[in-house]
């Protein structure tokens, strides 16, 4: 199917950000240009779409919406891989025990964040615009996206483990929580290197949760009561 102007234009926007974030097209880092979104100049979008200025007004009447339908493209979960690969890789390894499957999980987000420049553009410019009412929004919608997928795949996780959350959480906090820790440590990982926390340290963090945030089926102890049990222990 042929595209369109309008979703070249869109694309050839990205690859020019990427670019100008500090990666080539295929990820290598090579510099960094803080004013990203001034480089998204109508006659250099279409050009580097191989169209004309003209066809690039036919889709927006100025820049400001250019930029607006831009913002939605570039904060979409299609941009970037990483739920996908969360889920690709739970399946991949689900006879494994439970650490093991964690581990080579840590292991290949750190790759996927390390190789794909989208998870930095997409937070750097959540941080730039996070003042703009529709970023949230934006931000809140590819959030849900990475969530709702791997909600069953942390459902089936308790199960294989005879355990069930424990009050008050729920599934999607449980959700929440988990992709929170794992997406720091792992720009913890990235940004640290050598120094960050390595995949094992990752594994069993996130391991560490699961007592508090889940129970054997049947035992009644909520929150309070654990918490209180463990600072009397």
């Amino acid at each position: 199917m042929t595209q369109g102007s309008k979703e070249l234009m869109m694309e050839a926007a990205w690859d020019i950000v990427v670019e100008s974030f500090g990666f080539d097209t295929h990820g290598e880092r090579r510099r960094y240009e803080a004013k990203i979104l001034e480089q998204l100049r109508a006659a250099d979008v279409a050009a580097r779409a191989g169209l004309t200025t003209g066809a690039f007004y036919n889709h927006w009447p100025n820049r400001e919406s250019f930029l607006e339908d831009f913002l939605g493209y570039a904060l979409s979960p299609e941009r970037s891989p990483t739920m996908e690969t969360v889920i690709e890789t739970f399946a991949a390894n689900s006879d494994l025990p439970l650490l093991e499957q964690i581990r080579e999980l840590a292991t290949v987000d750190i790759d996927t964040i390390s190789s794909n420049p989208a998870f930095a553009i997409q937070t750097h410019l959540w941080s730039l615009m996070r003042g703009r009412a529709d970023i949230g929004v934006l931000m809140e919608e590819m959030y849900a996206a990475f969530r709702t997928p791997i909600i069953p795949v942390y459902e089936a996780m308790l199960v294989s483990m005879r355990r069930e959350l424990r009050p008050p959480f729920t599934m999607e906090q449980f959700s929440n929580f988990m992709v929170a820790m794992a997406e720091g440590l792992t720009m913890q990982a990235v940004a640290g290197g050598e120094h960050g926390p390595d995949p094992d340290l990752m594994a069993w963090t996130i391991m560490a949760v699961l007592p508090t945030m889940s129970r054997p089926i049947g035992d009644d102890t909520d929150l309070e009561a654990l918490f209180s049990q463990e600072m009397d222990a």
